[in-house]
């Protein structure tokens, strides 16, 4: 199958796979949105094929650098693979969890696409057009593979909005138990943030677990109850773990029931929590809050929240504690956390010294030709 061409308005050297509208010149005629596009450069050089959506300002995401390929599912399919393989083969996760990423969209090639295993199902989150006209095929071999499994579908409202993506019905959830380093977990997939479990900080949670031995823990924005329960079975004197959604609160009671650990855990706002927190009363403060820019006109007000949140939590830690924190904005650069981080640290007119930075596990790899596929900063720091 041959597609319809589509002409740059930039000569393309380099291999990252977005293209902006302003980049893109007006097709000969007008062109469906979300279809497979043979793409050129300006100078006329082949650059692949990607998927077309004039719609919206990241109008085309490339799929192949092969000009040649003709069949768009064919790809789909051979990229599903090479990124199933990598989780059981490569990082042989099923041995550790039942919880990982089985597609992270650009750093496996998969434009917009996010799938997840979460027990005895599959999460897809679509944020491209494309993608979701796809998903037939996305869904035929994720069953190929994962024969036992529930797919779920969930799109993501912000993109759904800026793609021109119609609602997409929803099959009712089901709740799921998943299991992280013999750790249970109750989770509800395809619910609340991203897809209704945190994979990506299960890395983090292990580091938190190793450190947590005789020290008082506050989790604040605890969602499941993750670092605090890791907290609590790596030998922590005491923990205290808070959400403002109450339905993470209870998800979390209920993890830590099933695991039979004794936590405090509160439905709280974090800030208030850690205004009312006496200095010096805990040993460790972990801070994972939600996405909190959802774009670049965003970043701005979320850093000055990270600033706040953080001068609160350097304020508060004993002498010598330990401040684990978390960013998930995409939109927010490392270097500008960081400095967030320094003003916040300088306010609270304390000295602290970095031990750690980390990100997402492996098996939300970063394209290095695309570094906006490495969203979470995770910073662990001590207070001098």
């Amino acid at each position: 199958m041959s597609f319809p061409e589509l002409r740059l308005k930039i000569k393309v050297t380099g291999r990252h796979p977005w293209f902006f509208r302003k980049m893109i010149g007006k097709p000969a005629r007008p062109l469906p949105a979300g279809d497979p596009v043979r793409v050129l450069d300006r100078d006329g050089q082949a650059v692949g094929v990607g998927l077309y959506n004039p719609r919206t300002e990241l109008a085309l995401r490339m799929l192949s650098r092969d000009a040649q390929v003709s069949d768009v599912r064919q790809c789909v399919r051979e990229l599903l693979e090479q990124a199933f393989t990598l989780r059981e083969r490569t990082l042989a996760l099923p041995s550790v969890t039942t919880a990982y990423r089985l597609a992270h969209s650009e750093g496996d090639g998969l434009p917009g696409l996010v799938l997840d295993r979460l027990g005895d199902q599959v999460v897809a989150q679509v944020f491209s057009l494309g993608m979701l006209k796809l998903m037939e095929t996305v869904d035929e071999q994720v069953a190929r593979r994962f024969p036992q499994a529930r797919l779920v579908l969930a799109v993501d409202e912000t993109a759904a909005e800026r793609e021109g993506i119609d609602k997409v019905a929803r099959a009712p959830l089901r709740e799921s138990e998943v299991t992280e380093h013999g750790v249970r977990f109750r989770v509800l997939p395809g619910s609340g943030h991203k897809t209704g479990f945190f994979a990506d900080q299960r890395d983090n949670r292990q580091l938190l677990r190793t450190l947590a031995r005789g020290r008082r823990v506050l989790d604040l924005f605890c969602h499941a109850g993750g670092f605090a329960l890791a907290a609590a079975l790596g030998g922590a004197k005491s923990v205290v773990a808070a959400d403002l959604d109450e339905a993470a609160v209870a998800l979390a009671r209920a993890n830590f029931g099933l695991n039979r650990v004794p936590v405090d855990c509160r439905h709280a706002d974090a800030f208030d929590v850690l205004r009312e927190t006496a200095r010096g009363a805990f040993d460790v403060i972990v801070l994972d809050p939600p996405k909190w820019a959802a774009g670049k006109g965003e970043v701005g007000a979320a850093l000055a929240r990270y600033r706040d949140l953080n001068r609160l939590a350097f304020e508060k830690l004993q002498d010598g504690g330990l401040l684990l924190t978390c960013s998930c904005s995409g939109s927010v650069p490392e270097e500008a956390f960081l400095a967030t981080l320094r003003t916040a640290a300088a306010q609270a007119r304390r000295d602290a010294r970095i031990l750690a930075l980390r990100g997402a596990g492996p098996d939300h790899p970063i394209a290095l030709e695309c570094p906006e596929t490495r969203y979470l900063k995770v910073v662990l720091l001590q207070v001098r």
